[in-house]
């Protein structure tokens, strides 16, 4: 690992969208004094021009190629920022090593584990680390109850399952080029809510169950996929998989629906059982009856918590990131799951579309699959076991 100055080097590909999140964060550091921002790439100025103004008031240089940013800075950046779509996370987390520079790319690390491959591959032969955007893994709440499972609090686990239902309009797909898509010019995206929205709760629900660093990765046992919505990828799921090491899991989410369930992890252990809910709290609890909990943070505290563990492993490498490896192991379920099973329309007659400002607004409901998710979550088993009609059919 190479020097870094007292004041850490930044550069941020994208303020824009997502973008705005990580330039946030980016800011509240250099306030603090803790790194500066000297380098970023804008491809909007007209639109970006009052943060341009004042990045640039700091001495931010301002690029609209990132490539042309890279090569002027390059060997000069201790750490780039990696917030765009999932069809450059691959070619940009490259690019950004190849300059010297270690990164923090947003999740998930790339769209197939031919890329992930390449980016371990770069990562090895530049000496540089990439830190992947599982906000939630960097939440203190979940090291902690990650920490316990460990140490036995609940015996052996047994099984990890993860439910949410977020609702999401027409809009949401029409707002980028890779919205709902399974490739982009040749790339492949596969946006589905495992792999952008609760792709967070997917790889946590990984890390609980032991399977983010095996050398196999988790064996698929059923694979349900759906859509509402006029995409070319499912918006509503449930699968089911195990773990080298023999824990059953289960992933069940939707955006086809306009009743919220927030994020919740389920873990079962032969002692006991735990809990993880979104910006919420976790728990474990053993069969005698003895307890304990931690409030977790809300989301802009587990971006925080994310960016300040980044910077702390420039200078120290035993602190711990979502790496690689670890973003790899859901790369290859999300893989694994469009090569299993294709993917089911439901029947027009049965969806339901409402929306209270025009056809953009509106979001699907389909009768019945949110009470047949909260089933399936519970019994462990798939929509068709629980008599979905929609699943029986496809």
């Amino acid at each position: 690992m190479t020097s870094v100055p007292q004041r850490p080097q930044l550069a941020l590909i994208g303020i824009s969208g997502y973008g705005r999140v990580h330039l946030q964060l980016a800011r509240e550091c250099r306030e603090r004094g803790e790194l500066d921002i000297a380098a970023v790439t804008v491809i909007n100025p007209q639109e970006e021009a009052g943060n341009i103004a004042l990045l640039q008031a700091h001495g931010c240089r301002i690029f609209s190629d990132y490539r042309e940013m890279l090569r002027e800075f390059r060997g000069r950046i201790d750490l780039c920022l990696i917030p765009t779509g999932i069809a450059w996370h691959a070619r940009m987390t490259i690019a950004a090593l190849e300059a010297g520079a270690n990164v923090l790319v947003e999740k998930p690390l790339a769209g197939s584990t031919a890329e992930v491959q390449a980016i371990r591959e770069v990562e090895r032969r530049t000496g540089r680390f990439v830190a992947v955007g599982f906000q939630d893994f960097y939440e203190p709440g979940s090291a902690w109850l990650q920490a316990e499972l460990q140490r036995g609090v609940i015996g052996g686990i047994r099984s990890v399952r993860f439910l949410g239902l977020w609702p999401r309009d027409r809009a949401y797909f029409a707002r980028n080029d890779w919205a709902g898509r399974l490739q982009v010019d040749g790339v492949p995206v596969f946006d589905s809510p495992l792999n952008n929205a609760f792709a967070h709760f997917v790889m946590l629900s990984l890390f609980f169950a032991g399977a983010e660093t095996a050398a196999t990765p988790v064996a698929l046992d059923g694979v349900e996929l759906f859509r509402a919505h006029a995409i070319e990828s499912f918006d509503t799921c449930v699968i089911t998989a195990h773990t080298p090491q023999g824990v059953r899991l289960w992933f069940g989410t939707s955006h086809a629906s306009r009743e919220t369930v927030e994020p919740e992890i389920r873990i079962t252990g032969t002692e006991g059982e735990a809990c993880w809910r979104y910006e919420a709290e976790t728990w474990w609890r053993r069969a005698d009856g003895t307890t304990q909990q931690r409030k977790l943070l809300d989301a802009h505290g587990a971006r925080r918590a994310m960016l300040s563990a980044t910077l702390r492993r420039l200078r120290d490498a035993s602190v711990p990131v979502c790496t690689t490896e670890m973003a790899g192991q859901h790369t290859a379920l999300i893989e694994a799951a469009h090569r299993q099973s294709a993917i089911v329309d439901f029947s027009p007659a049965s969806v339901h579309w409402r929306g209270p400002n025009g056809a953009g607004s509106q979001v699907p409901e389909v009768p019945g699959m949110a009470a047949a998710l909260r089933q399936a979550f519970g019994a462990e088993q798939s929509l068709g076991a629980c008599g979905f009609p929609p699943a029986r059919t496809g």
